[in-house]
């Protein structure tokens, strides 16, 4: 009896399959808080990992950069490319925004907040419209960090399991958010502000 050799590559795991839904990335300013946010996000609503990819910028934290990562990954055949960066004092914000807006393809989307993410985190818990500045030696997302200490206790940046936590009062966070999007709309208003509601609602109903 001849053996049968089985390849090598047989063995290989195979990758996983892409879902007839959206191909997307999502490209975060932030190497902790966001990417940890959206993964756990991701899959609470049990999207397949061959369509939704969640990268940071690799050390590059300044808006234009963040967008310019999504636009070196455009000839990958994303159907959307989400750009998630913050005011927090970039000077070079306005012309990332103009960036988005200006290019011809469509699929660049910006999900910003003002002064941070965490803004986004806060809604979850209360909706205010009081502006958040510096005061001293702390930055404005210093103080938006501050007033989550205040319900959720020893919370700092990039703490790993905040989806988790508070994913039981995102529908609180949704209303509170497009609530201040309006207020924000009809006041000319832009701190504070966040669309992370936008990118959150776009992957809840995306195999829908």
């Amino acid at each position: 009896m001849v053996s049968r050799v089985r390849r090598s590559d047989s063995f290989a795991r195979r990758a996983p399959s892409r879902e007839p839904y959206d191909y997307v990335l999502i490209v975060c300013e932030g190497g902790k808080t966001e990417p940890h946010y959206f993964k756990a996000l991701i899959a609470a609503e049990r999207l397949s990992s061959a369509n939704i990819h969640v990268t940071s910028g690799g050390g590059h934290t300044d808006p234009v950069s963040i967008v310019k990562i999504a636009e070196g990954n455009l000839e990958k055949g994303y159907d959307r490319i989400y750009c998630v960066f913050d005011r927090n004092g970039h000077v070079n914000y306005d012309e990332a925004l103009a960036r988005i807006a200006n290019h011809g393809s469509g699929k660049l989307r910006a999900i910003t907040s003002w002064p941070c993410f965490e803004v986004w985190i806060l809604l979850h818990f209360n909706y205010s419209t009081a502006p958040f500045q510096k005061t001293g030696n702390r930055s404005p997302c210093d103080n938006v960090v501050k007033a989550l200490v205040e319900h959720i206790d020893n919370y700092e940046k990039g703490r790993a399991t905040i989806f988790n936590e508070i994913s039981s009062k995102l529908e609180m966070a949704m209303t509170n958010a497009r609530k201040l999007a309006k207020y924000n709309k009809e006041t000319n208003s832009t701190n504070p502000a966040t669309l992370a509601f936008e990118l959150v609602h776009y992957l809840k109903n995306l195999k829908k």
